[in-house]
């Protein structure tokens, strides 16, 4: 089987722990969100990167039978549909698409197109594809830097490490870069109105939340950071950490952007 061309590809055994962190410490942040640009009765919308489908789902029990989800993704092997009618789902490489034509009332994005090397080409798309009055809303994570919480934890220099060595994975396939901190821009740029953006940063403990997502990145990327010479002594310990309800732990900055195509 070829090599995915992204890092934190859906085809691993540790993807349906990642999913399940995600939805645990980002759900109630994405519906926020997309409850204040407004989700509709019979809306039309697309969801990029469906992974296991709780917004997807989400999304549907606001549109109602009168509305349409169409839910995409590159690997949809964990989605869980509950049923609805008005929620399809297909797989999708936003690239070579084709990006479902719409026109679509609400488009929303969460952590893939900080993955996509043809980002913007794919952001002209998805734009085109708003209706008037529609909707865009961007999710992504802040990858141009590392950042870490707790630097005075007994522990922080492994974990800044372990940091750096994952953005350095992401940066090999065009992963770590300014898109989230740009997003804004990237959406005024296109002649969206009602622009505006948020950041977000999620802390945990060892064992709760978004340390689920850590850990499955870590068990997922184990060989590339061995590549990069991180001691496997080194990676079991931040392992271990990430069970441990003493150490504290804080995601990179989720960024939110939002716009609306003028009617």
């Amino acid at each position: 089987m070829a090599e995915s061309p992204y890092l934190m590809s859906n085809e691993h055994q540790e993807t349906q722990g990642r999913f399940e962190g995600l939805e645990r410490t980002l759900d109630a942040v994405t519906i926020g969100h997309l409850t204040l640009v407004g989700v509709d009765r019979g809306a039309r919308c697309l969801e990029i990167g469906c992974g296991g489908g709780s917004i997807a789902r989400w999304l549907a029990s606001q549109v109602g039978q009168e509305g349409r989800v169409v839910a995409v993704d590159l690997d949809t092997r964990w989605f869980q549909h509950d049923g609805s009618p008005q929620l399809e789902v297909r797989e999708l490489d936003l690239v070579t698409g084709p990006i479902p034509e719409g026109p679509w009332d609400l488009i929303h994005e969460r952590l893939v197109l900080q993955h996509v090397p043809a980002r913007l080409a794919v952001l002209d798309e998805l734009v085109a594809r708003l209706a008037p009055g529609g909707w865009m809303v961007l999710e992504d994570f802040d990858t141009g830097e590392v950042r870490t919480t707790d630097r005075a934890g007994p522990d922080h220099e492994l974990i800044v490490r372990m940091a750096t060595a994952f953005n350095r994975l992401l940066g090999e396939r065009d992963g770590a870069n300014d898109f989230a901190a740009n997003a804004w821009r990237h959406l005024r740029d296109r002649g969206l109105v009602e622009t505006g953006a948020s950041g977000h940063v999620v802390f945990d403990s060892g064992g709760s939340g978004f340390t689920q997502v850590m850990a499955a990145n870590a068990r997922q990327v184990r060989d590339g950071l061995l590549r990069l010479e991180i001691a496997p002594e080194d990676i079991d310990r931040f392992l271990q950490l990430l069970t441990d309800p003493g150490t504290i732990f804080g995601s990179s900055v989720l960024i939110t952007a939002w716009g609306r195509k003028p009617s």
